[in-house]
């Protein structure tokens, strides 16, 4: 059943169209994933949805008493409550019945109404109408709802005041508002921001297993495979809808535009052959002819135009020195924040050439150890050595080293300053700022607009170490990828602190993991530490096993995988063969259509006429295969 309508619904801000003729449902179990490039419009989206954001015109029908839970980017609150007061206020009316209860047990319970039957058995009617709703209410659960989302969110006391809470945390206490009033519709807007590794997990095990609709926006790959079982993709104003999670959507996509751009090759050739049959007839002087090329031409030049979306950054990290082969050597680091200890006895060394991913939960030091590496803290104990002609360069995910009052273009050009205007325009271009964009406030651009000065920043110091805190976040999905692509190249040494299983399964080659002040070292790439943390957790003789099953199962998968892509694509090949002949044919009958033996007489024109058109009924036909084939 739809919960949610949404028909020829449209947007703007001034000259800007933000949503242009979007159409689409909700049915009441969706897990879908809003998806697009950062500016698109899915807040703006999600915000006409939960009614914070008027719309121009359309319509959207929201089911009668649908509940809409919504979390907004960034959302925080300020509260004088404890966060165990600011779950538990979400059940107030559960509470409230079971206040009602004790009540009227202690009524019953005492010697003047036990002793009066009526009475009585009027007050034992209403515990058990309460009672039964209490329960259908999950007023049993309460408790254990609000100690699951504490731990899964990472909350240790429940009793902290949320005025002593970061920005994030209260980001996190928002989000857990939100799981507890399970809505019929979810609308979350990146939730995994500030979210470790384990809370994300968690996450996405509570919305799995979620009985009711979701509406995620995220440029959390990783993420929105495991939620999503479908993606709404954002792009040109419109909504495109595909069925499945990211992975799908992405090769779907990929097909997609593979046919497209085949069967736009296709049209151009139709039109050009259109244009020079219509001048042969009008030289023949067969002006009835002219005129059907010419409409059918006109049905064609619409749909000529294929939009491509250009607005890409391109990324490319190249050093001025090599280096040595030893790049850093830590011995017996420690430091601490008053009591609590932050690093205790660390010792580790890196080597040209590897990629290490930093990970553990939110506080634990991750981001200590990188300032510490980049001399913006000094250790405490211990020390740290670097190789020879080991230049580093450091990128905060605060971007607290950019001048708020400083433009685009001064801010960047600090870091080079022997490139000319037009060198720095051109560099700042490939990062997307173009034109009056580079004259821009650092103070007023948006979170991915600063993540795009702070990589270029670091792009131009030519360093050989890059020290990377958190770089993937406010990126879009795209930016990401241009990014793991210019670091997969990058041939000095990157070490790096992220949440996103994406960027570390496609980038790292070693795995730091803290714990409690200490760090394990794990030598092989992301996917090898899920793998070694799942065998500490089993046996090891019913892993292997297991591990050979799933292999097995994996290569079946595959191997129908590629089966059903060749066949696809032998599919389209002989579609596109069948295309070509039939052309062959249409340009046959036109060519007798200008012979004066042929529409000079009536007989031979009917007949050549009605091959002709069968042909054009033929290859539409075709058109349409192709198109479903994408």
């Amino acid at each position: 059943m739809a919960i949610l309508n949404v028909t020829n619904l449209n947007k703007s801000f001034g000259i800007d169209n933000i949503l242009e003729d979007v159409n689409f449902l909700i049915e009441e179990k969706d897990k879908i994933g809003l998806v697009g490039l950062n500016g698109t419009g899915k807040s703006t989206l999600l915000k006409i949805l939960a009614g914070k954001m008027t719309y121009d015109s359309g319509n959207l029908f929201i089911e009668r008493g649908i509940k809409i839970g919504y979390l907004a980017q960034g959302a925080k609150f300020e509260s004088h409550q404890t966060i165990g007061e600011a779950l538990s206020s979400i059940f107030q009316e559960q509470h409230n019945q079971e206040k009602e209860l004790r009540e009227l047990e202690n009524l019953m319970s005492s010697p003047e109404v036990y002793e009066d039957e009526a009475r009585l058995e009027s007050l034992m009617h209403r515990y058990s109408v309460i009672f039964e709703d209490f329960k259908t209410n999950g007023g049993f659960e309460v408790d254990s709802r609000i100690r699951g989302v504490l731990r899964g969110l990472g909350f240790d006391d429940e009793d902290t005041p949320i005025s002593n809470l970061s920005g994030g945390q209260k980001t996190r206490l928002a989000l857990g508002q939100v799981l507890l009033e399970s809505p019929d519709l979810l609308l979350l807007d990146e939730p995994t921001n500030y979210l470790d590794l384990e809370s994300i997990q968690w996450l996405e095990g509570f919305l799995k297993d979620y009985t009711k609709a979701l509406l995620v926006v995220s440029h959390d790959r990783y993420f929105l495979d495991n939620v999503t079982t479908k993606i709404f993709e954002l792009d040109n104003n419109r909504v495109s809808i595909y069925n499945g999670n990211y992975s799908d959507f992405m090769s779907k996509k990929h097909t997609a535009m593979i046919i497209s751009e085949k069967h736009e090759e296709t049209r151009q050739k139709a039109i050009q052959r259109l244009e020079r049959n219509i001048q042969t007839f009008i030289s023949h002087r067969n002006y009835i002819q002219a005129e059907s090329r010419r409409k059918r031409l006109e049905e064609l030049l619409p749909k000529s135009v294929l939009k491509k979306n250009s607005s890409s950054i391109r990324l490319r990290f190249d050093m001025q020195k090599t280096g040595g082969k030893e790049v850093l050597q830590i011995d017996d680091l420690g430091f601490s924040y008053g009591d609590k200890n932050i690093l205790s006895s660390v010792n580790l060394k890196v080597y040209r050439g590897e990629r290490i991913g930093i990970i553990g939960p939110n506080g634990i030091g991750k981001s200590t150890l990188l300032k510490i590496l980049a001399g913006e803290l000094e250790p405490q104990e211990g020390c740290i050595h670097f190789g020879h002609q080991i230049e580093p360069v450091y990128f905060d995910q605060e971007q607290q080293d950019l001048s708020p009052d400083a433009t685009v273009l001064d801010e960047v050009w600090s870091s080079a300053p022997g490139l000319n205007l037009t060198e720095i325009r051109t560099f700042l271009g490939s990062l997307l700022f173009s034109g009056d964009e580079v004259e821009k406030s650092i103070k007023v651009l948006s979170g991915g607009e600063k993540s795009r000065v702070a990589l270029g920043k670091a792009i131009l110091q030519g360093a050989n170490l890059l020290l990377l805190d958190e770089p993937t976040n406010h990126l879009d999905i795209l930016s990401k990828e241009k990014l793991e692509d210019a670091l997969k190249s990058f041939n000095g040494t990157i070490i790096a602190v992220s949440h996103d299983r994406y960027f570390l399964t496609k980038i790292a080659t070693r795995i730091w993991e803290f714990d409690n002040g200490n760090i394990t070292d794990i030598k092989g790439n992301f996917n090898y530490y899920l793998e070694k943390k799942n065998e500490s957790k089993k046996n090891i003789v019913s892993e292997y096993k297991e591990n050979k099953t799933l292999l097995r199962k994996a290569k079946l998968r595959e191997k129908k995988e590629r089966e059903k892509k060749r066949q696809q694509k032998k599919r389209l090949k002989q579609l596109e063969e069948s295309i070509l002949e039939k052309e062959i044919e249409l340009e046959k009958l036109e060519l007798m259509l200008c012979q004066p033996e042929v529409y000079s007489n009536p007989k031979k024109a009917q007949k050549v006429n009605s091959a002709y058109n069968q042909l054009i009924s033929d290859l539409e036909q075709l058109y349409e295969q192709l198109d479903q084939e994408a």
